[in-house]
C-alpha cells in the first residue's frame, strides 16, 4: 500500500511539475498584477473568475492604486485559488517619439576615470589613492569652491594651499576628503587622477507627455567610458544634423552619424535623470515632435509577432519601420530588458543592416498600443536587439500627473 501511495505521489508531482513549466502556465502565474482589461486566460486547467474591486483612498495595497473596479481570479480548475491581477483603471497615454537628438551629459563638477600617479620630487606618489578616492567618485568642489568642468578643477588644485579638502559624491552619498597635491616636474599641483567632465552622443526620444512635456529617452543609462558607472546628470538635448550611417556587422556595432551642438543657448530640452532604464528630463523646444496620444500596454500585454519601430535613421526624419517580435520574457516587476526583436523591413536593413548606436530609444508599437523601447543591439547579429518595456520606463520616468 506505502508503494502505491508513493508512486501516486511521484505521478501527481510529475504531472504538476510538467503542467507547470507549459509556458502559458509559468506566464499566467508571474504576469504583473495590473493587467490590460482585455485580460484572459488560455493556459490549461486555468479559470478565470471576475470580481469587482473599488480602489480606497489611501489603502496600502499598491496594486489598488491604479486599477478599475474589476479584478480577476485565477483558479486551477476554477476551483483553487492560485492568484489575482487587476485591471488597468485607465490606460496611460503618451506621444510616441522616434526623433534623434544630441545628448551632453555634463557632471556636476569631474568624475574621476581612473587612479594615476605624480612624478613628484619625493617619488612617484598618488595622493587621490591615499586618500580613499576611488573610479566613480565625483569631485564637486575644492576648499569649498565649485568645480564646473576639468579646467576649473585644475585651477582650483593649482591655487589650493599645501593642503586642500574635496567635497565629493560616491554614488550620490556625500563625503569629503583631505589630500596634500603633489608638484609635478613642471610644478603643477596634481592628486593623481584622470577625471572627465562630460560625454556625449546621438540617441533617439522614446515618448513624453503633452501636458508636462517630461519626457523619456535611450531605454538604458549613460555611463562612463572608462568606469561604466552612470553619469550624475547636470545635462540637456540638442538637435542633431544627421550625416550619415556607419553600418553594422558581426563584429562591430553600427552607428547614426550626425551633428549637434554642445553650447546650453542651444538646449531644445533638460535631462533631469540618468538611470539603467534611460534618461528622462523636461522639453523645451522640439522641431519634429509628434503630439498624437496612444496607450502604453501592460508588461504583459506584448506578444510574439509583428510589430514596428519609429526611428530617425536619415534627414527624411521619423518613419515607421516594420519588425517582429522574436521573445517575451514575463517579468512581474521592471527589468531593464524584457523583448527581443528582429529587424524584417527591407528598407532599413538596407541602409543600417539592422539596429545601430543611436536608435536606442526607438519606440516599439504592437496593435495600436506602446509596448516597449529598442535598448541594445546584438553585436554579433545586428539585425536583433533587446527592447524594455514600455511600462515599466514610464512608471520608473515619468510619474502620473
Amino acid at each position: 500500500m506505502k508503494r502505491f501511495f508513493r508512486a501516486i505521489t511521484a505521478l501527481f508531482s510529475a504531472i504538476l511539475l510538467g503542467w507547470y513549466c507549459i509556458p502559458e502556465v509559468y506566464r499566467t502565474l508571474h504576469l504583473p498584477d495590473r493587467v490590460d482589461a482585455s485580460f484572459s486566460v488560455s493556459a490549461p486547467a486555468m479559470r478565470t473568475e471576475r470580481t469587482d474591486v473599488y480602489a480606497v483612498s489611501g489603502s496600502r495595497d499598491e496594486r489598488l492604486r491604479d486599477v478599475s473596479g474589476q479584478a480577476y481570479s485565477i483558479r486551477l480548475f476554477g476551483v483553487l485559488p492560485l492568484r489575482t491581477v487587476y485591471a488597468a483603471a485607465r490606460q496611460r497615454t503618451v506621444c510616441v517619439g522616434g526623433e534623434a537628438f544630441g545628448v551632453i551629459l555634463r557632471t556636476n563638477g569631474v568624475q574621476i576615470v581612473g587612479i594615476g600617479y605624480v612624478d613628484a620630487e619625493e617619488g612617484r606618489i598618488s595622493p587621490a589613492q591615499k586618500a580613499g578616492l576611488k573610479e566613480g567618485d565625483v569631485i564637486c568642489a575644492v576648499d569649498g569652491m565649485t568645480v564646473t568642468d576639468t579646467q576649473s578643477f585644475i585651477g582650483l588644485c593649482e591655487k589650493a594651499g599645501e593642503i586642500c579638502t574635496l567635497s565629493c559624491l560616491r554614488e550620490d552619498t556625500p563625503f569629503t576628503v583631505t589630500l596634500r597635491p603633489a608638484a609635478d616636474s613642471d610644478g603643477v599641483k596634481r592628486i593623481g587622477a584622470w577625471v572627465r567632465d562630460s560625454t556625449s552622443g546621438i540617441g533617439t526620444l522614446s515618448f513624453y507627455d503633452a501636458s508636462s512635456r517630461r519626457f523619456t529617452a535611450l531605454g538604458h543609462g549613460v555611463t562612463d567610458v572608462d568606469t561604466g558607472k552612470l553619469i550624475a546628470p547636470a545635462s540637456f538635448l540638442s538637435e542633431v544634423r544627421l550625416t550619415g550611417i556607419r553600418t553594422g556587422d558581426a563584429n562591430n556595432a553600427g552607428e547614426l552619424l550626425g551633428q549637434f551642438s554642445d553650447r546650453e543657448a542651444d538646449a531644445i530640452g533638460s535631462v533631469e535623470q540618468n538611470t539603467v532604464f534611460g534618461i528622462a528630463g523636461t522639453l523645451s523646444g522640439f522641431t519634429d515632435t509628434n503630439e498624437t496620444a496612444i496607450g502604453i500596454a501592460p508588461a504583459g500585454a506584448a506578444h510574439l509577432g509583428d510589430a514596428f519601430i519609429r526611428s530617425t535613421i536619415d534627414a527624411g526624419g521619423v518613419r515607421e519601420y516594420r519588425v517582429r517580435v522574436i521573445r517575451v520574457d514575463v517579468q512581474s516587476s521592471p527589468e531593464t530588458q524584457g523583448m527581443m526583436i528582429e529587424i524584417t523591413d527591407d528598407a532599413l536593413l538596407e541602409k543600417t543592416n539592422g539596429i545601430v548606436q543611436g536608435m536606442s530609444g526607438s519606440p516599439l508599437i504592437q496593435d495600436g498600443k506602446l509596448i516597449g523601447v529598442v535598448t541594445h543591439v546584438f553585436v554579433s547579429r545586428p539585425t536583433r536587439g533587446y527592447c524594455l518595456y514600455a511600462d515599466w520606463m514610464a512608471q520608473k520616468l515619468l510619474p502620473s500627473t
